[in-house]
């Protein structure tokens, strides 16, 4: 494996806008770009091609930390103009990938968030997240806060193909359960699902019992798109891990999404299971906002590059 290159770079914003009437959030941020997991499936991964690097051992290896996140964003909450509206920490870069043990950058604003009771959504597929699991938990009490997990299978060899760098599924059920413990709102984001892989109705119901079981309050589903930022990579590792699979694939991935029919049989699978398990769709409740804690902004280290801010 090779050791990642980290860059220090200075945003001149840290939030953007995201316009998609069916997402419960308005806002994205996200303190690197570039992402350590490694996943072939990852669909952010042309992002890296807008800084004229290589959108495929470039993205998991060139990471850009974002030193003046934690300033940027208290500048962007606290402007007049801002109405409080929801934001996705992790909008496209994993928040908790390995960078973050360095750096803190989602530590730092995390605290700016919590400061100014921005309803927040946080993704990861890493356990890393416990390391704030005290900063979440008062989240928790005073504002709207759900931390989306990523867990795609509970089989340990499928995982470790398909998200090679990312924390193993025990520990990430461990995660869902202490939070959850904890008082933090768990979503958990079923998806990829690989077809013929982790499509099963045996796999999707040992999934759905085991989030349940850990205290997620929704699992939210989505089956893999193979988009060409992606679809030469996941190809590839199902040609060389999967060959025998590699033919369907190509069958069913005649665009960039699988059929129609393919898609509906396996969400009502889903919605079965659900309901096997007493899984309702989770709506978060509104929190009214109270007097704001106080929190120390820490100072940036001096970066070295200047990033537009996606």
């Amino acid at each position: 494996m090779m050791q990642p290159d980290y860059q220090s770079i200075e945003c001149k914003s840290f939030l953007h806008k995201i316009s998609n009437k069916f997402l419960p959030f308005n806002w994205g941020a996200n303190p690197y770009r570039g992402c350590e997991h490694s996943c072939p499936y990852c669909f952010a991964r042309y992002t890296h091609e807008y800084l004229g690097y290589n959108k495929d051992a470039e993205f998991d290896n060139k990471i850009l930390v974002k030193m003046n996140a934690a300033e940027v964003l208290e500048k962007e909450l606290s402007r007049k103009t801002w109405k409080n509206e929801s934001v996705n920490l992790g909008s496209v870069c994993d928040p908790y990938q390995p960078a973050e043990k360095k750096f803190e950058i989602t530590k730092q604003v995390l605290k700016v968030f919590a400061k100014h009771r921005t309803p927040l959504f946080v993704c990861t597929k890493s356990s890393l997240i416990l390391r704030d699991i005290d900063l979440l938990s008062e989240m928790a009490k005073t504002s709207n806060l759900m931390v989306n997990i990523t867990l795609t299978t509970l089989d340990e060899n499928i995982c470790k193909k398909i998200e090679p760098r990312a924390s193993s599924a025990d520990e990430r059920l461990d995660a869902i359960k202490q939070l959850s413990d904890a008082g933090v709102t768990i979503g958990v984001l079923f998806m990829p699902i690989f077809p013929y892989l982790t499509d099963s109705v045996e796999s999707i119901n040992q999934t759905t019992k085991a989030v349940r079981d850990a205290g997620a309050n929704d699992l939210i589903p989505g089956i893999l798109g193979l988009k060409s930022s992606c679809k030469d990579r996941v190809l590839s590792m199902i040609k060389k891990e999967y060959p025998i699979l590699y033919s369907r694939y190509l069958t069913l991935y005649k665009k960039a999404y699988a059929p129609k029919d393919y898609t509906k049989r396996i969400y009502k699978i889903i919605e079965i299971a659900r309901r096997k398990y007493n899984m309702e769709k989770f709506e978060l409740p509104e929190k009214p906002v109270e007097k704001q804690m106080s929190f120390k902004i820490p100072k940036p280290k001096k970066p070295k590059r200047v990033d537009l801010g996606l």
